[in-house]
């Protein structure tokens, strides 16, 4: 008989795809598959491995999600296969507007009410509605973790008037209440956010104009804002891409002019606010293609090229690689779907599977 430490090490090493055939093998490996201590060791081992791609989309009533590691080589002819996850079925076929994914879940917010949804296990809660009128209405949700007593939290900020009117929630045991949290910097929100190591940032301005002038921190463990103020003279815009780069916060934008050139943000320094940053010329036979397409910004892989995507599906479908030491452009072929061939998409280069439930 194998032990069941050996049989835990070994399924917390395979797919998530994986388990859910093997619940079905036997009482014994399910009771081993369903165990806490399974699902907390599969987290940990799931964050230690390379990231994933999520892409999701919407058709009409049904939101979709499928994931693909990273290639390993990259060059003109590579490809990835796509897994399929649960369907998430919404109330209407206006989109939903998708956050970030962190820990392996995301919230979604339609309407009035936010979501947390898990594409692995299919599970979606809906939150407990907010009893302030302004958040119902004009608000965006954020999700972040702390890592010391291991608690996922969602923030509520309110964009309405710029408004300190806004709430927090933790997501456990079931007890979804909102709470209120006090910012003292009224702030429009202007991008979906990252969470580092028990720290939610995201931009921000004081209008609702284009320009950023502060990233938001905000402690998630002790529920405490502060602010990096952005110089209007460094012209980061709400179209940044906020990432972690070696372990500091970075941010990524295309320029304002033309021809598109691609800057690249890293904070040196939270306390006096420095930046150091970096503008790069995409290669001559790319650059009218970068001009005339709308890229979005995706991310950083841990190898230091700058993933963009079309904001819809076309057939074929590619992601294309910037690398910003060898000024590379490479494009990877992304197969199997044509049934969203005109739709939007939204990808994430930092997913982890998950098989908690909420």
């Amino acid at each position: 008989v194998i032990p069941i430490d050996l049989l835990m090490d070994f399924f917390s090493r395979v797919p998530a795809t994986t388990i859910a055939r093997c619940l079905c093998v036997s009482k014994l490996w399910e009771s081993i598959l369903v165990r806490p201590d399974f699902t907390e060791l599969f987290m940990t081992m799931s964050c230690a491995r390379p990231r994933l791609f999520l892409f999701t989309f919407q058709l009409e009533k049904n939101i979709f999600f499928f994931s693909s590691p990273q290639p390993q080589k990259l060059d003109d002819n590579s490809s990835l296969v796509l897994t399929r996850y649960h369907v998430h079925h919404t109330h209407n076929i206006f989109p939903s507007k998708i956050g970030s994914p962190l820990g392996g879940f995301f919230c979604r917010l339609y309407e009035k009410t936010v979501f947390i949804c898990n594409p692995v296990t299919g599970e979606s809660i809906s939150l407990l509605k907010t009893e302030s009128k302004s958040l119902d209405v004009f608000m965006k949700p954020f999700l972040g973790y702390d890592p010391i007593d291991k608690q996922f939290k969602v923030l509520c900020i309110s964009i309405i008037d710029a408004s300190d009117e806004h709430k927090i929630l933790t997501l456990e045991n079931g007890k979804h209440l909102w709470r209120d949290i006090e910012c003292i910097e009224p702030h429009y929100p202007k991008s979906s956010g990252i969470c580092l190591d028990g720290v939610l940032y995201y931009t921000a301005g004081v209008d609702r104009k284009f320009m950023v002038t502060m990233i938001v921190c905000f402690d998630i463990r002790f529920e405490k804002f502060s602010f990096i103020k952005i110089d209007k003279d460094s012209l980061m815009n709400s179209s940044c891409t906020l990432i972690d780069y070696k372990g500091k916060l970075g941010a990524l934008q295309f320029t304002l002019s033309y021809p598109k050139r691609l800057e690249f943000w890293l904070l040196e320094d939270a306390e006096k606010c420095t930046w150091s940053t970096n503008i790069y010329t995409f290669p001559s036979f790319t650059q009218n293609f970068v001009n005339r397409t709308g890229l979005a910004i995706v991310g950083m892989t841990d190898s230091g090229e700058v993933v963009l995507s079309p904001h819809v599906i076309t057939d074929p479908f590619y992601i294309y690689y910037y690398d910003l030491k060898s000024n590379g452009f490479t494009r990877v072929q992304i197969k199997g779907l044509e049934l969203f061939k005109t739709k939007r998409v939204n990808i994430s280069l930092d997913y982890s599977e998950n098989l908690k439930f909420m």
